[in-house]
């Protein structure tokens, strides 16, 4: 049986699906740098439980960056603008996750790609 972290026996792209690709380890080198955008996004916009329409609280916190947020309250999951956050943090993800997310989608067969969120 394969560890489930034992990368190096895994290939490190798998196509999944038409439009689905499976990028094993393609962030690891920038780890580091990612976790302190995480930490500074964090500053601007803190982690939060949001609420289902349903009601309920859910478990997992979450903070957005970008041009849009995912959101989730009574009226529904939605992507809204991020105005507030966006202003703290030069409107945009940070240049680092911007990367990686085009280089990933490149990697994916997805050329040009602009994120919007993160």
């Amino acid at each position: 049986m394969t560890p489930l972290f034992d990368s190096e026996s895994l290939p490190s792209h798998e196509q999944l699906e038409e439009g689905a690709a499976l990028l094993r380890g393609f962030a690891t080198a920038e780890a580091p740098a990612l976790l302190q955008e995480v930490a500074r996004i964090a500053q601007a916009a803190p982690f939060r439980h949001l609420v289902t329409p349903g009601g309920y609280t859910m478990s997992v916190a979450m903070t957005n960056c970008g041009r849009v947020g995912w959101v989730s309250d009574r009226t529904g999951y939605r992507y809204d603008p991020l105005i507030r956050i966006a202003e703290r943090l030069g409107r945009r993800c940070p240049k680092a996750f911007l990367d990686l997310a085009a280089r990933a989608a490149a990697e994916a067969g997805f050329a040009d790609y602009d994120p919007d969120a993160a």
